[in-house]
């Protein structure tokens, strides 16, 4: 199925830098905002599928924002903790609390092209829209 949008895009915020993701369903704006993120993380085109990592996500309430942010906030802690870039990512289970997904990437070395070091993924102007039968997300992060 062709879609009329791309998974993402990189938006301008004074100091911050963020992303709108797009899906045609919760599951693929998970996916798409993940994409994103990493995108301004690094050149994906310089990072390989070496290695893969399980991620799971929790929210304490069933709320679509708050549990994106978890999920991004959880991969995001695989670049601070353990340097690794990830390139893919793909949601497995998913529900109202919760989301698990496999996550591919290599940690970091010079070959890598570093963009971003993003600091945070931030709660601001967080929002998820419906839009012509489509899922919009935007999210900001402090780099």
């Amino acid at each position: 199925m062709e879609r009329d949008f791309p998974p993402f895009e990189i938006i301008d915020h004074t100091a911050d830098v963020g992303i709108i993701a797009y899906g045609r369903d919760y599951r693929e704006l998970l996916e798409n905002a993940a994409l994103g993120m990493f995108s301004l993380m690094a050149d994906l085109l310089t990072v390989s599928p070496k290695e893969r990592r399980e991620v799971r996500a929790e929210s304490p309430i069933a709320d679509e924002e708050l549990l994106l942010l978890k999920w991004l906030k959880e991969l995001h802690y695989l670049r601070e903790t353990e340097k690794f870039i990830p390139c893919r990512a793909e949601v497995t289970e998913l529900n109202l609390n919760e989301v698990v997904g496999l996550i591919d990437g290599e940690k970091i070395h010079e070959g890598i092209t570093l963009l971003h070091h993003i600091k945070a993924v931030t709660h601001h102007l967080i929002r998820i829209e419906r839009e012509n039968g489509f899922l919009k997300a935007q999210v900001i992060f402090d780099v």
